[in-house]
């Protein structure tokens, strides 16, 4: 890039390193003291991959232009660790808004909004491989390549922020009883918008100083906004950990004491088995299809699908926050008798979901 200065590439660097020291220990940190689903695990370790090879480029790019090429400072020719830089920038982008987006899909089922976020999300990762690969074959600064430059970052800002909103629209419009649950959802809306917006921000901010000509700062910006993508899915979870643990624990302090009040209106026959529990999903929404495969992974037990009675086809629960708002009794009993309604279903199974 022309008229860069030392100053400017050791900054980046420097910078660039901080934040990703500071990715690697909160994500060794998170994976020591939690337990992701495969999901989060492959999201965790792609975006690391590709921060490692965008951090080892960018110092490479000090070194180029410090050591072996002091004179490419103020020349328009550019080396390959720019279309480098910028795949890998871009890749660190997807990985982030694919997951923000599997989120909201779990969420919701709303297959036209997913679609519309994957279409913009996939046509800025595009034109950066336009770019990336026309500075390869070209390796010099022209307008083609800066208005590539713009329209692909302008896409990505543009899928952060309707990401946020949408994530905000949708937390705020879930109902729920527990208080512990209402103040977990007003984070996680809060936080959506945190996250979208930050980065959207720095893009914006990243275009703007590359218009303007301002190249300094531009260099700064350009060499960590890949680590800024992955850190917000890592504060995003670890920032969420122990909310989602107190919310889970009240919504099973609450459903026992609300057990206990219940069990004068229960008489059981001569064999019976009485077990509850609460259920921790982490990023899964159970309904008529997969509860049972769930409850047998989580119990250990044999459930019979045939018996099944815990949810209907349109069922939805929190456990995309990683718990899940009921507590299931899981009851064997031959003779069953609800003194209140005067039912006697005979023998037989069941799971019992009380809201």
């Amino acid at each position: 890039m022309s008229n860069l200065t030392p100053s400017s590439l050791l900054a980046g660097s420097w910078v660039n390193m901080i934040l990703y020291g500071t990715e690697v220990v909160l994500g060794g940190f998170y994976l020591l003291n939690s337990r992701p689903n495969a999901f989060f695990r492959w999201s965790l370790a792609i975006s690391l991959c590709i921060d490692t090879v965008c951090t080892g480029v960018v110092c490479y790019n000090v070194y180029l232009y410090l050591i072996l090429e002091p004179g490419a400072l103020t020349s328009n020719t550019q080396p390959w660790t720019l279309p480098a830089t910028i795949l890998c920038t871009y890749h660190a982008a997807l990985v982030e808004q694919v997951f923000f987006t599997y989120r909201y899909w779990r969420i919701t089922r709303n297959k036209f909004v997913t679609l519309l976020i994957s279409t913009i999300t996939a046509s800025h990762v595009a034109f950066a491989w336009v770019l990336g690969i026309g500075l390869i074959r070209d390796p010099v600064v022209s307008q083609s390549g800066l208005n590539l430059t713009i329209i692909a970052a302008t896409l990505c800002a543009a899928t952060d922020l309707l990401i946020a909103v949408i994530m905000f629209h949708t937390m705020r419009t879930i109902k729920t009883t527990y208080t512990a649950t209402q103040s977990l959802l007003r984070r996680i809306s809060i936080q959506s918008v945190a996250c979208g917006s930050t980065t959207s921000v720095f893009t914006i901010i990243m275009v703007s100083l590359l218009v303007t000509h301002n190249l300094e700062p531009f260099t700064v910006i350009f060499d960590i906004l890949g680590r800024l993508y992955t850190l917000t899915i890592l504060i995003n979870y670890i920032s969420l950990r122990k909310p989602m643990a107190h919310a889970s624990a009240a919504a099973g302090g609450s459903e026992q004491r609300q057990s206990r009040s219940r069990s004068h209106s229960i008489v059981f026959g001569a064999a019976q088995i009485a077990r509850s529990f609460t259920v921790p999903v982490e990023l899964s929404t159970i309904d008529e299809t997969n509860s049972i495969q769930d409850l047998q992974i989580l119990t250990s037990s044999k459930i019979d699908p045939h018996s099944e009675s815990i949810l209907g086809r349109k069922g939805k629960t929190l456990s995309h926050m990683g718990i899940i708002e009921t507590t299931y009794v899981w009851t064997w009993t031959p003779c069953l008798h609800l003194e209140r309604d005067g039912v006697h279903p005979g023998p037989h199974r069941e799971i019992a979901k009380r809201p």
